[in-house]
């Protein structure tokens, strides 16, 4: 079980908690419930499980697996309530839809938390950093709940929102979308008092069709209730947004503040008389932290509270994480967008450092009829950079490479559909004091060559 599905404090029975899923109890039980799960292998004593259908899996299959567990009750469709009766002897609750029980469990579990503000997050890249500089301000001025992780979908919100507890004062949420309707669906769940949209890209158009089509999803986070938005200053299709939003929408950029460059180390910021460090690793980076600064200053934080939250904040792993050994490792494998991706190809190249920049690139997914001309603007940036060995991999990146050697970049290129072939490649040529870049969209794994990379550069020590 995770902390932030934790719901003990309520002290549930299955009766009391049914009319709150929008279902009926058809068995009740003695067991309090304690937690909420969606993945059968989490659930432990007293957890609630909600048995949904996914496209290659039926959770209903895995009820006898969740009371071994030691669930306290399902939720299941009505029509397999008679199925869920026979195969375990917890409490069952039976509803119409499954997925919108469990919305209606996160919408009524709000409402049992007093004085909460709450902030979402969306946009095609920088949810995640932007989501935990917030929610170390917002932790200052009272307790706070966040998004653990990247439970950002229709299906991640509700678990994050279990994380709330009587106490809680601030929940700060990221809200991340990949399919039209998704952003109406979370509103649904969640009506943010204040929210923040990065930017907008071309991740997920495989899905979404058009940036346009993007953007106007994005904008439904500016509800007719809000009380408070931002937008970067660099956001594309802003007047649209804007057009669409309930307020007017505050603008911030990593220009609005005195920020020292400090390399690999981060920056060093000014702001209201306090000065403090970040180890966030380029200005992309910068910006978000910039757009947290924004946020807790609206909700009330001085400058000594973000001075005192800030210092020392990193992003997490796989965002521009820095790994230092003998071979140091900028690790941005957790998303690879055509924005970020060239934000820290041109930050990386500009470094200045004593041994060899390398870059490891995979390839950029879901951009749909995009996709080829994306791969190949990457490889035009990048032929332009100061990186001695550029290793390039994925179906998706066989353009890039090939235009990458017609190019004027004067460093080495590799190229290879194995990833196998990519750690023999990388292996063979990784010395001590070798810097390294790893971008990829989040399937592809990138984060494995970090042991890798490690290993290889301790035994050419």
């Amino acid at each position: 079980m995770s902390e932030h599905q934790n719901i003990a404090q309520f002290a549930f029975d299955p009766h009391q908690i049914a009319p709150l899923c929008n279902a009926r109890c058809m068995r009740g039980g003695a067991v309090r419930i304690s937690n909420v799960q969606i993945d059968s292998r989490k659930c432990t004593t007293g957890s609630l499980f909600f048995a949904l259908k996914g496209e290659k899996v039926d959770a209903i299959s895995f009820l006898a697996q969740v009371e071994a567990n030691g669930a306290s009750a399902v939720v299941v469709p009505f029509e397999q309530v008679s199925r869920a009766l026979r195969e375990v002897s917890i409490a069952v609750l039976g509803c119409d839809d499954v997925l919108s029980s469990l919305h209606s469990l996160a919408r009524s579990y709000l409402n049992l938390i007093p004085c909460l503000q709450t902030v979402g997050i969306t946009g095609s890249c920088g949810k995640s950093t932007t989501k935990e500089a917030i929610a170390r301000i917002t932790s200052v001025l009272g307790p706070t709940a966040r998004t653990p992780g990247n439970l950002n979908s229709e299906f991640g919100l509700p678990l994050s929102i279990f994380g709330l507890g009587r106490e809680s004062r601030y929940g700060v949420f990221e809200m991340g979308i990949d399919h039209v309707g998704e952003m109406d669906r979370m509103v649904s769940i969640l009506k943010p008092s204040v929210a923040v949209l990065t930017n907008i890209g071309i991740s997920h158009l495989e899905k979404m069709g058009s940036e346009t089509t993007i953007a106007r999803e994005k904008a439904k986070i500016f509800h007719p209730e809000l009380k408070a938005g931002f937008v970067s200053r660099d956001c594309k299709h802003f007047d649209l947004i804007q057009a669409q939003a309930s307020v007017s929408l505050g603008r911030y950029s990593a220009n609005d503040i005195e920020a020292v460059d400090l390399g690999l180390e981060g920056w060093q910021l000014s702001y209201g008389g306090q000065t403090f460090r970040i180890r966030s690793v380029g200005k992309h980076l910068l910006e978000d932290v910039v757009g947290a600064i924004r946020v807790g200053a609206y909700l009330g934080a001085d400058a000594m509270d973000i001075a005192q939250a800030l210092e020392g904040f990193e992003p997490m792993h796989g965002r521009s994480f820095v790994h230092h050994s003998r071979v140091t490792i900028v690790d941005d494998s957790y998303n690879a967008s055509l924005d970020s991706t060239t934000s820290i190809l041109r930050y990386l190249s500009s470094l200045s450092w004593g041994g060899a920049k390398k870059v490891v690139l995979g390839p950029m997914k879901e951009l749909g009829q995009l996709s080829a001309e994306a791969h190949r603007s990457v490889a035009d940036t990048l032929s332009s950079c100061s990186f001695s060995k550029a290793y390039l991999y994925g179906e998706e990146m066989e353009e890039a490479a090939f235009c990458l050697k017609r190019s004027r970049f004067t460093g080495e290129v590799s190229y290879t559909k194995s990833f196998t072939h990519l750690e023999d490649e990388v292996g063979k040529q990784t010395k001590t004091g070798d810097l390294y870049l790893l971008k990829a969209s989040r399937s592809v794994g990138m984060e494995r060559l970090i042991p890798f990379l490690q290993r290889r550069a301790r035994s050419y020590a």
